[in-house]
């Protein structure tokens, strides 16, 4: 390979930006992402909550795998120390894989748990 067509290829490596593999995951109501659930877990209501006599919602940001399992899960609203149980809970979770273009794919969602007494 001559060195002007050498410089030509790797100027042009430089300039073309890469291709990225991985794709979001697509975002998903949560009306939509509960029409999914095959397994529901409950979470407990944490001891401490139940002597403070405290109720409460808390919000749950999941991202759900490909196959239907529960990846990633974080507190987005809510009183703490309904975190370890709803997390606990949670991610014990199972849904029916979401399709995109005929192939199994990742969403997010957002669960909210109530603890009402």
């Amino acid at each position: 390979m001559n060195v002007w067509i050498r410089s030509f290829v790797l100027l042009m490596a430089a300039t073309v930006p890469a291709v990225v593999c991985a794709q979001e995951p697509l975002q998903v109501a949560t009306a939509s992402a509960m029409a999914r659930v095959t397994k529901k877990v409950a979470p407990d209501y944490p001891h401490a909550a139940k002597q403070l006599n405290l109720t409460g919602q808390q919000d749950i940001a999941v991202v759900v795998s490909a196959a239907g399992d529960v990846e990633e899960a974080k507190v987005v609203k809510g009183n703490a120390v309904f975190s370890s149980s709803s997390l606990a809970a949670v991610k014990q979770w199972k849904f029916t894989p979401l399709l995109k273009d005929g192939q199994p794919t990742k969403f997010t969602t957002v669960l909210s748990f109530n603890y009402a007494r």
